[in-house]
Protein backbone atom coordinates (compact mmCIF):
# COMPACT_ATOMS: atom_id res chain seq x y z
CA UNK A 1 0.00 0.00 0.00
CA UNK A 2 2.86 2.37 0.79
CA UNK A 3 4.18 1.97 -2.77
CA UNK A 4 0.83 2.84 -4.31
CA UNK A 5 0.39 5.86 -2.04
CA UNK A 6 3.91 7.03 -2.81
CA UNK A 7 3.31 6.79 -6.55
CA UNK A 8 -0.01 8.64 -6.23
CA UNK A 9 1.50 11.45 -4.15
CA UNK A 10 4.56 11.77 -6.34
CA UNK A 11 2.47 12.03 -9.52
CA UNK A 12 0.19 14.57 -7.82
CA UNK A 13 3.18 16.77 -6.97
CA UNK A 14 4.90 16.32 -10.32
CA UNK A 15 1.71 17.17 -12.22
CA UNK A 16 1.32 20.35 -10.19
CA UNK A 17 4.93 21.35 -10.86
CA UNK A 18 4.38 20.72 -14.58
CA UNK A 19 1.36 23.12 -14.46
CA UNK A 20 -1.15 20.32 -14.90
CA UNK A 21 -4.30 19.60 -12.93
CA UNK A 22 -3.67 16.56 -10.70
CA UNK A 23 -6.49 14.51 -9.19
CA UNK A 24 -6.53 16.96 -6.28
CA UNK A 25 -4.53 19.83 -4.85
CA UNK A 26 -1.35 18.43 -3.24
CA UNK A 27 -1.14 19.34 0.45
CA UNK A 28 2.48 19.78 1.53
CA UNK A 29 2.74 22.41 4.26
CA UNK A 30 6.24 23.13 5.49
CA UNK A 31 6.71 22.66 9.22
CA UNK A 32 9.29 23.55 11.84
CA UNK A 33 8.48 22.70 15.46
CA UNK A 34 4.93 21.37 15.06
CA UNK A 35 5.57 17.62 14.56
CA UNK A 36 7.88 17.53 17.56
CA UNK A 37 5.52 19.40 19.87
CA UNK A 38 2.61 17.28 18.53
CA UNK A 39 4.52 14.15 19.57
CA UNK A 40 4.98 15.50 23.10
CA UNK A 41 8.64 16.52 22.96
CA UNK A 42 10.44 19.83 23.30
CA UNK A 43 12.84 21.19 20.72
CA UNK A 44 15.55 20.85 23.36
CA UNK A 45 14.80 17.11 23.31
CA UNK A 46 15.09 17.02 19.52
CA UNK A 47 18.42 18.86 19.35
CA UNK A 48 19.94 16.19 21.59
CA UNK A 49 18.05 13.03 20.61
CA UNK A 50 17.57 11.82 17.03
CA UNK A 51 15.39 8.93 18.23
CA UNK A 52 12.78 11.37 19.52
CA UNK A 53 13.02 13.37 16.31
CA UNK A 54 12.32 10.32 14.16
CA UNK A 55 9.47 9.23 16.40
CA UNK A 56 7.92 12.68 15.98
CA UNK A 57 8.06 12.64 12.19
CA UNK A 58 6.57 9.14 12.04
CA UNK A 59 3.65 10.22 14.23
CA UNK A 60 3.09 13.39 12.22
CA UNK A 61 3.10 11.58 8.87
CA UNK A 62 0.85 8.75 10.01
CA UNK A 63 -1.66 11.12 11.57
CA UNK A 64 -1.88 13.92 8.98
CA UNK A 65 -0.90 12.06 5.79
CA UNK A 66 0.64 15.00 3.86
CA UNK A 67 1.62 14.61 0.21
CA UNK A 68 5.29 15.30 0.94
CA UNK A 69 7.56 15.01 3.97
CA UNK A 70 10.70 16.40 5.57
CA UNK A 71 13.52 14.63 7.35
CA UNK A 72 15.02 15.52 10.72
CA UNK A 73 18.14 17.38 9.58
CA UNK A 74 16.15 20.55 8.80
CA UNK A 75 15.87 21.24 12.56
CA UNK A 76 19.45 20.14 13.41
CA UNK A 77 18.19 17.06 15.25
CA UNK A 78 20.96 15.45 17.29
CA UNK A 79 23.41 18.28 16.68
CA UNK A 80 23.22 19.92 20.10
CA UNK A 81 26.22 18.07 21.60
CA UNK A 82 28.35 18.87 18.54
CA UNK A 83 27.41 22.55 18.63
CA UNK A 84 28.50 22.59 22.26
CA UNK A 85 31.84 20.90 21.57
CA UNK A 86 32.63 23.31 18.76
CA UNK A 87 31.58 26.33 20.79
CA UNK A 88 29.34 27.69 18.03
CA UNK A 89 29.18 31.48 18.28
CA UNK A 90 26.88 32.27 15.34
CA UNK A 91 23.76 30.54 16.64
CA UNK A 92 21.80 29.80 19.79
CA UNK A 93 19.58 26.75 20.08
CA UNK A 94 17.04 25.06 22.35
CA UNK A 95 18.74 23.10 25.11
CA UNK A 96 22.00 25.02 24.84
CA UNK A 97 23.46 25.69 28.31
CA UNK A 98 23.01 29.36 29.15
CA UNK A 99 20.98 30.07 26.00
CA UNK A 100 18.12 32.57 25.85
CA UNK A 101 16.25 30.31 23.42
CA UNK A 102 13.04 28.75 24.74
CA UNK A 103 13.02 24.95 24.97
CA UNK A 104 10.30 24.81 22.30
CA UNK A 105 11.80 27.33 19.87
CA UNK A 106 13.74 26.94 16.66
CA UNK A 107 17.39 27.96 16.65
CA UNK A 108 18.28 31.63 16.15
CA UNK A 109 21.21 32.92 14.10
CA UNK A 110 23.43 35.66 15.43
CA UNK A 111 24.30 38.06 12.63
CA UNK A 112 27.43 40.19 12.76
CA UNK A 113 30.29 41.04 10.38
CA UNK A 114 32.46 37.91 10.50
CA UNK A 115 34.04 39.45 7.39
CA UNK A 116 35.40 42.86 8.35
CA UNK A 117 34.82 45.87 6.12
CA UNK A 118 38.42 46.00 4.86
CA UNK A 119 38.86 42.23 4.37
CA UNK A 120 37.17 41.80 0.99
CA UNK A 121 40.51 41.77 -0.92
CA UNK A 122 41.95 39.16 1.44
CA UNK A 123 38.82 37.01 1.31
CA UNK A 124 38.50 37.25 -2.48
CA UNK A 125 42.20 36.64 -3.08
CA UNK A 126 42.69 33.69 -0.72
CA UNK A 127 39.28 32.46 0.38
CA UNK A 128 40.54 29.25 2.00
CA UNK A 129 43.25 31.08 3.90
CA UNK A 130 40.80 33.71 5.08
CA UNK A 131 38.34 31.04 6.24
CA UNK A 132 41.05 29.32 8.24
CA UNK A 133 42.69 32.39 9.78
CA UNK A 134 39.65 34.64 10.27
CA UNK A 135 36.19 33.14 9.82
CA UNK A 136 36.54 29.83 11.66
CA UNK A 137 38.17 31.34 14.78
CA UNK A 138 35.50 34.03 14.86
CA UNK A 139 32.64 31.56 14.44
CA UNK A 140 33.71 28.67 16.68
CA UNK A 141 35.30 28.87 20.15
CA UNK A 142 37.02 25.51 19.66
CA UNK A 143 38.63 26.68 16.42
CA UNK A 144 40.26 29.83 17.76
CA UNK A 145 43.71 28.13 17.64
CA UNK A 146 43.30 27.98 13.84
CA UNK A 147 44.38 31.63 13.73
CA UNK A 148 47.81 30.55 15.00
CA UNK A 149 48.49 28.27 12.03
CA UNK A 150 50.13 29.41 8.79
CA UNK A 151 50.35 27.14 5.76
CA UNK A 152 51.48 29.72 3.22
CA UNK A 153 55.19 28.87 3.43
CA UNK A 154 54.95 25.09 3.79
CA UNK A 155 56.37 24.07 0.39
CA UNK A 156 58.80 21.20 -0.10
CA UNK A 157 61.86 21.71 2.11
CA UNK A 158 60.09 24.47 4.03
CA UNK A 159 57.51 22.07 5.39
CA UNK A 160 59.50 20.79 8.37
CA UNK A 161 60.73 24.21 9.53
CA UNK A 162 57.07 25.27 9.75
CA UNK A 163 55.85 22.02 11.34
CA UNK A 164 56.58 22.83 15.02
CA UNK A 165 53.46 25.04 14.98
CA UNK A 166 51.41 21.82 15.03
CA UNK A 167 52.95 20.87 18.40
CA UNK A 168 51.28 23.82 20.09
CA UNK A 169 49.07 22.15 22.77
CA UNK A 170 46.07 24.29 21.79
CA UNK A 171 46.46 23.27 18.14
CA UNK A 172 46.90 19.60 19.08
CA UNK A 173 43.71 19.68 21.16
CA UNK A 174 41.83 21.45 18.39
CA UNK A 175 42.67 18.77 15.82
CA UNK A 176 41.83 16.01 18.29
CA UNK A 177 38.44 17.59 18.90
CA UNK A 178 37.84 18.03 15.16
CA UNK A 179 38.43 14.32 14.63
CA UNK A 180 35.98 13.50 17.39
CA UNK A 181 33.33 15.93 16.11
CA UNK A 182 33.77 14.70 12.54
CA UNK A 183 33.18 11.09 13.54
CA UNK A 184 30.08 11.95 15.58
CA UNK A 185 28.67 14.23 12.88
CA UNK A 186 29.15 11.47 10.33
CA UNK A 187 27.01 9.15 12.45
CA UNK A 188 24.22 11.73 12.82
CA UNK A 189 24.16 12.46 9.08
CA UNK A 190 24.23 8.76 8.24
CA UNK A 191 21.30 8.15 10.59
CA UNK A 192 19.40 11.02 9.00
CA UNK A 193 20.06 9.62 5.51
CA UNK A 194 18.73 6.19 6.51
CA UNK A 195 15.62 7.82 7.96
CA UNK A 196 15.08 9.76 4.73
CA UNK A 197 14.90 6.43 2.90
CA UNK A 198 12.44 5.19 5.50
CA UNK A 199 10.21 8.21 4.87
CA UNK A 200 10.09 7.43 1.15
CA UNK A 201 9.33 3.76 1.92
CA UNK A 202 6.47 4.85 4.20
CA UNK A 203 4.83 6.34 1.10
CA UNK A 204 5.81 10.00 1.43
CA UNK A 205 8.00 11.72 -1.20
CA UNK A 206 10.80 13.58 0.53
CA UNK A 207 10.27 17.21 -0.43
CA UNK A 208 13.78 18.51 0.11
CA UNK A 209 16.61 16.85 -1.84
CA UNK A 210 18.97 19.75 -1.21
CA UNK A 211 19.19 23.29 0.08
CA UNK A 212 21.10 26.32 -1.18
CA UNK A 213 20.91 30.06 -0.65
CA UNK A 214 21.30 32.79 -3.24
CA UNK A 215 24.89 33.98 -3.63
CA UNK A 216 24.00 37.40 -2.21
CA UNK A 217 22.47 35.77 0.87
CA UNK A 218 25.63 33.73 1.41
CA UNK A 219 27.50 37.00 1.77
CA UNK A 220 24.84 38.78 3.81
CA UNK A 221 23.71 35.89 6.03
CA UNK A 222 27.03 34.28 6.84
CA UNK A 223 29.81 36.80 6.40
CA UNK A 224 28.89 40.48 6.56
CA UNK A 225 25.46 40.60 8.23
CA UNK A 226 22.45 42.45 6.84
CA UNK A 227 23.27 46.02 7.88
CA UNK A 228 26.91 45.93 6.81
CA UNK A 229 26.10 44.29 3.48
CA UNK A 230 23.52 46.95 2.68
CA UNK A 231 26.12 49.63 3.46
CA UNK A 232 28.62 47.84 1.20
CA UNK A 233 26.22 48.23 -1.74
CA UNK A 234 27.00 51.95 -1.62
CA UNK A 235 30.58 52.04 -0.32
CA UNK A 236 32.17 49.08 -2.14
CA UNK A 237 29.69 47.66 -4.68
CA UNK A 238 32.49 46.21 -6.84
CA UNK A 239 33.58 43.96 -3.96
CA UNK A 240 30.00 42.82 -3.35
CA UNK A 241 29.67 41.96 -7.04
CA UNK A 242 32.93 40.02 -7.04
CA UNK A 243 31.96 38.12 -3.88
CA UNK A 244 28.57 37.15 -5.29
CA UNK A 245 30.19 35.92 -8.51
CA UNK A 246 32.76 33.98 -6.48
CA UNK A 247 30.18 32.13 -4.38
CA UNK A 248 27.83 31.19 -7.22
CA UNK A 249 29.68 28.39 -9.10
CA UNK A 250 30.61 26.30 -6.08
CA UNK A 251 27.15 26.61 -4.56
CA UNK A 252 25.54 25.33 -7.78
CA UNK A 253 27.92 22.40 -8.15
CA UNK A 254 27.74 21.32 -4.50
CA UNK A 255 23.93 21.56 -4.48
CA UNK A 256 23.59 19.37 -7.57
CA UNK A 257 25.85 16.78 -5.93
CA UNK A 258 23.84 16.94 -2.68
CA UNK A 259 20.50 16.54 -4.46
CA UNK A 260 21.70 13.67 -6.63
CA UNK A 261 22.85 11.81 -3.52
CA UNK A 262 19.48 12.26 -1.80
CA UNK A 263 16.87 9.46 -1.84
CA UNK A 264 14.21 12.08 -2.60
CA UNK A 265 12.21 11.03 -5.65
CA UNK A 266 10.82 14.54 -6.02
CA UNK A 267 14.34 16.03 -6.45
CA UNK A 268 13.31 19.46 -5.19
CA UNK A 269 15.98 21.94 -4.09
CA UNK A 270 14.97 24.45 -1.43
CA UNK A 271 16.16 28.04 -2.06
CA UNK A 272 15.13 30.34 0.82
CA UNK A 273 15.41 33.96 -0.30
CA UNK A 274 16.39 35.88 2.81
CA UNK A 275 17.36 39.33 1.56
CA UNK A 276 15.49 39.58 -1.74
CA UNK A 277 12.28 40.99 -0.30
CA UNK A 278 10.84 44.35 -1.30
CA UNK A 279 12.31 46.40 1.54
CA UNK A 280 16.03 45.54 1.49
CA UNK A 281 17.13 46.34 -2.07
CA UNK A 282 16.06 48.77 -4.76
CA UNK A 283 14.77 47.13 -7.92
CA UNK A 284 18.02 47.84 -9.77
CA UNK A 285 20.09 46.51 -6.87
CA UNK A 286 17.93 43.39 -6.76
CA UNK A 287 18.41 42.70 -10.46
CA UNK A 288 22.18 43.24 -10.36
CA UNK A 289 23.29 41.82 -7.02
CA UNK A 290 20.56 39.25 -6.39
CA UNK A 291 18.47 38.13 -9.33
CA UNK A 292 21.26 37.70 -11.89
CA UNK A 293 23.01 34.85 -10.06
CA UNK A 294 19.74 33.52 -8.63
CA UNK A 295 18.31 33.02 -12.13
CA UNK A 296 21.53 31.31 -13.19
CA UNK A 297 21.19 29.05 -10.14
CA UNK A 298 17.58 28.21 -11.04
CA UNK A 299 18.48 27.45 -14.66
CA UNK A 300 21.48 25.37 -13.59
CA UNK A 301 19.36 23.24 -11.29
CA UNK A 302 16.73 22.74 -13.98
CA UNK A 303 19.42 21.73 -16.48
CA UNK A 304 20.58 19.13 -13.93
CA UNK A 305 17.09 17.62 -13.80
CA UNK A 306 16.19 19.14 -10.44
CA UNK A 307 13.21 21.25 -9.32
CA UNK A 308 14.11 24.67 -7.87
CA UNK A 309 11.87 25.54 -4.93
CA UNK A 310 12.08 29.33 -4.81
CA UNK A 311 10.96 30.32 -1.31
CA UNK A 312 10.22 34.06 -1.32
CA UNK A 313 10.44 35.33 2.25
CA UNK A 314 8.84 38.61 3.28
CA UNK A 315 6.90 40.98 0.98
CA UNK A 316 7.69 40.13 -2.65
CA UNK A 317 5.28 42.09 -4.84
CA UNK A 318 7.93 44.20 -6.57
CA UNK A 319 9.93 41.11 -7.63
CA UNK A 320 7.18 39.13 -9.34
CA UNK A 321 8.03 40.41 -12.83
CA UNK A 322 11.60 39.12 -12.43
CA UNK A 323 10.28 35.69 -11.49
CA UNK A 324 8.52 35.51 -14.85
CA UNK A 325 11.93 34.61 -16.34
CA UNK A 326 12.01 31.13 -14.75
CA UNK A 327 11.79 28.06 -17.04
CA UNK A 328 8.15 27.19 -17.69
CA UNK A 329 6.75 24.20 -15.82
CA UNK A 330 10.02 23.42 -14.05
CA UNK A 331 9.93 25.58 -10.93
CA UNK A 332 8.00 25.75 -7.66
CA UNK A 333 7.62 29.30 -6.31
CA UNK A 334 6.39 29.97 -2.79
CA UNK A 335 5.35 33.35 -1.37
CA UNK A 336 5.17 34.43 2.23
CA UNK A 337 3.50 37.78 1.56
CA UNK A 338 2.26 38.96 -1.83
CA UNK A 339 -0.89 39.85 -3.76
CA UNK A 340 -1.66 36.24 -4.73
CA UNK A 341 -4.25 37.22 -7.34
CA UNK A 342 -1.60 39.23 -9.14
CA UNK A 343 0.91 36.42 -8.62
CA UNK A 344 -1.48 33.93 -10.23
CA UNK A 345 -2.11 36.27 -13.16
CA UNK A 346 1.59 36.87 -13.89
CA UNK A 347 3.10 33.50 -12.96
CA UNK A 348 0.25 31.03 -13.26
CA UNK A 349 1.40 29.85 -16.70
CA UNK A 350 5.10 29.86 -15.75
CA UNK A 351 5.53 28.12 -12.38
CA UNK A 352 3.78 26.04 -9.75
CA UNK A 353 2.67 28.36 -6.93
CA UNK A 354 2.07 28.22 -3.17
CA UNK A 355 1.73 30.35 -0.06
CA UNK A 356 0.13 33.65 0.75
CA UNK A 357 -1.62 32.86 4.06
CA UNK A 358 -0.17 33.01 7.57
CA UNK A 359 0.21 30.12 10.00
CA UNK A 360 -0.96 32.61 12.64
CA UNK A 361 -4.49 31.38 11.95
CA UNK A 362 -3.62 27.84 13.06
CA UNK A 363 -2.82 29.09 16.54
CA UNK A 364 -5.27 31.92 17.11
CA UNK A 365 -8.24 31.58 14.74
CA UNK A 366 -11.33 29.37 15.00
CA UNK A 367 -11.69 26.15 13.03
CA UNK A 368 -14.33 27.79 10.85
CA UNK A 369 -12.03 30.72 10.06
CA UNK A 370 -9.24 28.31 9.10
CA UNK A 371 -11.56 26.45 6.71
CA UNK A 372 -12.71 29.70 5.10
CA UNK A 373 -9.15 31.00 4.66
CA UNK A 374 -7.92 27.75 3.11
CA UNK A 375 -10.84 27.74 0.67
CA UNK A 376 -10.19 31.36 -0.24
CA UNK A 377 -6.53 30.54 -0.95
CA UNK A 378 -7.48 27.62 -3.19
CA UNK A 379 -10.09 29.67 -5.02
CA UNK A 380 -7.32 32.02 -6.12
CA UNK A 381 -4.46 29.61 -6.85
CA UNK A 382 -5.94 26.20 -7.69
CA UNK A 383 -7.85 26.86 -10.96
CA UNK A 384 -6.05 25.33 -13.94
CA UNK A 385 -3.54 23.44 -11.80
CA UNK A 386 0.04 24.44 -11.03
CA UNK A 387 -0.65 24.74 -7.30
CA UNK A 388 0.58 22.99 -4.17
CA UNK A 389 -1.09 24.01 -0.93
CA UNK A 390 1.33 25.44 1.62
CA UNK A 391 1.15 28.25 4.13
CA UNK A 392 3.01 31.50 3.65
CA UNK A 393 5.32 30.44 6.47
CA UNK A 394 5.73 27.21 8.45
CA UNK A 395 3.65 25.27 10.97
CA UNK A 396 5.12 26.09 14.35
CA UNK A 397 3.16 26.04 17.61
CA UNK A 398 -0.41 25.39 16.43
CA UNK A 399 -3.83 24.15 17.51
CA UNK A 400 -4.02 20.50 16.44
CA UNK A 401 -7.72 20.77 15.59
CA UNK A 402 -6.97 23.67 13.25
CA UNK A 403 -4.15 21.76 11.54
CA UNK A 404 -6.51 18.84 11.01
CA UNK A 405 -9.13 21.21 9.58
CA UNK A 406 -6.55 22.65 7.18
CA UNK A 407 -5.61 19.20 5.84
CA UNK A 408 -9.25 18.05 5.64
CA UNK A 409 -10.32 21.18 3.76
CA UNK A 410 -7.58 20.82 1.14
CA UNK A 411 -8.55 17.17 0.57
CA UNK A 412 -12.29 17.75 0.31
CA UNK A 413 -12.41 21.16 -1.36
CA UNK A 414 -9.29 20.80 -3.49
CA UNK A 415 -10.49 18.10 -5.90
CA UNK A 416 -10.36 18.81 -9.63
Amino acid sequence: MSKELHALRLKRLQDAIALKEPDMVPCAPMHTTFPYLFAGYTMADILYDTGKAKDSIRKYLNHFQPDAAYGISTVNAGMGPLFEKLGVKWMQWAGQPGSNIDKNSMHQYIEKPYLEEDEYPEMLGDYTGWLMKKFLPRGFKALEPMSKISLSGMRNSNFLPYSPQFANPEVVEMFRLLGEVGAQAGKVYAESAVFNKEIEEMGFPLQMAGIVTAAFDQLSDNLRGTLDTMMDLYTQPENVTEAVEKFFPDSLASTIAMANASPSTLKMVYIPLHKGMDSFLTHEQYKHFYWDTLLRLINGLVDAGLVPWVYCEGPYDSRVECLMDVPKGKTYIHFETADMRRVKKLLGDKACLAGGISSYMLKWKSKEEVVDKVKENMDVLAPGGGFIFDLGDTIDDANVENVEAMFDTVRTYGKY
